[in-house]
């Protein structure tokens, strides 16, 4: 059955998107002007603001739970279980200038063939909690730190980052001004930062999450927001204070520009400046370090046109140098949905194609040609298994998410991958290379199948649980001991932002 499924995905999604991507686009892009931070609830980890929750993929851009769960805050349909706040009622006892938060994140999720070696597998649950207390004496000055545990429980040795840092201070930083009030904020201490989930962004499903110590100010006027930054990623440990690597730091400006194709879109240009002491030139052939000195230019659109459809598109470009290599790499993403409101349970289609450009022959080349992904948010870029990273890639993905009852989402989704090159590595979520293809063989990856649900308890806690399998093609079977990979997880999220 699961390789009968592969081959219908396979054959149905690979020339599903191309005429459906390129007529988006250039409707999408043809005659703009130029529309930055994502919405401002995703600053505040895997729940968005006000105990809001961001259950569903973080990653996927046409996902109905991506982003900000506004079917928690604008949804005014009941939930089916009352409420329990115990950090509210604990706040709420507090002077009102101290405010305090509590998370927690219990999931159990479990892989067969990692890294497709075959049976080389693993189950284990993961714990996380997180303690936040803001003082704010004024209305324009907030002091914020948290603390955070995360574990892992029956999971095969080693233990460490990313699934066990125990007793990390997560964030730590003061604030003037209020970006979801003030035309002007600064930020400076350790953050999150996710102005893109794509290329920069916090990646909450990992069980530490990320965060950088940081500068960030925030400009809004009307319809006009940037964002100016220098940050460097805080590179986790097992226990204590995790620092960050001195001078492997990225700088950027990331502006959007609000209803440039109608009500309800963001045009967001950008650009990024990342610098490396050391890092892999070409980690598909060889570990050899070099310099980075790496500059990103990108624009992404988001946008609904009207109550039922929606779509995207992003296009980045990368520029400089890594070791003695010059880089000329670039992304592109397209993808449209549209949900059926007037049939029951309000099904929601969605289509997606991703390519990110790879090395035609990393061994030989002088430039590099793979695109760097930097610091995205991951989980369900290329499907719920995580495998692939935005990096010599190209993907389809088409799927349908239904509403069976109130708060209770089901969807299910297929996905095709190929090699943007057959000479490449296919690259991980954090940009290791899983398999190098020495011959060229075919550049087709595999596909994989989806299923997953999400279902909102109350105003606090959220249940979802989620199965994917995937399918090698003739890429991997030419290279790997297994051509398979199967992944499932269950997991249940409580968060309380208190009486604010």
């Amino acid at each position: 059955m699961q390789k009968a499924l592969y081959t219908f995905v396979s054959a149905f999604l690979r020339p599903l998107p191309v005429s459906i991507s390129v007529v988006l686009f250039l409707f999408a892009m043809a005659g703009l002007p130029l529309a930055a931070q994502d919405d401002i609830t995703t600053q505040n980890a895997t729940s968005g603001y006000n105990g809001a929750f961001i259950t569903g993929p973080a990653s996927n851009p046409l996902s109905f739970l991506n982003g900000a769960a506004f079917r928690t805050t604008g949804n005014p349909a009941p939930y089916d279980f009352h409420d329990f706040a115990p950090v509210t009622n604990l706040d709420e006892k507090l002077p009102q200038w101290v405010d305090v938060q509590a998370e927690e994140r219990f999931r159990y999720e479990a892989y067969d063939n990692n890294n497709f070696k075959a049976n080389v597998d693993d189950s284990y649950v993961l714990n996380r909690f997180r303690f936040q207390v803001d003082v704010h004496t004024t209305s324009w000055l907030r002091v914020t730190a948290q603390v955070q545990d995360a574990r892992a429980g029956f999971q095969n040795p080693p233990l460490g980052p990313p699934n066990t840092v125990r007793w990390d201070l997560k964030l730590a930083y003061a604030e003037i001004g209020a970006p979801e009030r003030h035309w002007f904020s600064l930020r400076v201490g350790r953050q999150l930062i996710n102005y893109n989930n794509t290329i920069i962004a916090n990646s909450e499903w990992r069980n530490q999450g990320r965060s950088y110590d940081a500068a960030v100010l925030n400009l809004n006027a009307n319809r006009e927001h940037v964002g100016i930054f220098a940050a460097s990623a805080v590179v986790p440990q097992a226990f204590g204070v995790s620092p960050h690597q001195e001078g492997n730091n990225i700088y950027g400006a990331y502006g959007r520009l609000d209803d440039v194709v109608g009500k309800h879109s963001n045009l967001e240009p950008f650009f990024l400046w990342r610098v490396q002491p050391a890092e892999v030139v070409e980690p598909a052939v060889s570990k050899a370090t070099g310099k980075e000195n790496e500059k990103v230019i990108g624009v992404r659109l988001k946008a609904q046109a009207h109550t039922a459809f929606d779509y995207s598109g992003e296009l980045i470009y990368e520029g400089g140098s890594v070791g003695p290599q010059n880089i000329d790499a670039w992304a592109a993403q397209l993808g449209a949905a549209y949900q059926f409101l007037e049939v029951a349970a309000k099904p929601r289609v969605f289509t997606q194609f991703d390519y990110a450009s790879g090395n035609g022959n990393p061994a030989l080349d002088k430039t590099h040609t793979t695109f760097d992904t930097i610091y995205p948010t991951a989980h369900d870029r290329f499907g719920i298994s995580d495998l692939f990273g935005w990096q010599n890639i190209e993907a389809v993905r088409a799927g349908a998410t239904i509403e069976p009852r109130r708060r209770l989402t089901v969807t299910a989704q297929g996905l095709d991958f190929w090699a943007a090159s057959a000479l490449d590595s296919i690259y991980n979520t954090s940009g290791a290379s899983i398999v190098f293809n020495k011959t060229d063989h075919g550049r087709h990856v595999g596909a994989e199948i989806d299923g997953y649900s999400w279902y909102e308890l109350n105003r606090h806690f959220n249940l979802g649980g989620g199965v994917g399998y995937f399918g090698g093609g003739q890429f991997l079977t030419n290279v790997a001991t297994s051509h398979s990979y199967t992944t499932y997880y269950i997991a249940l999220n409580f968060k309380d932002n208190g009486k604010k």
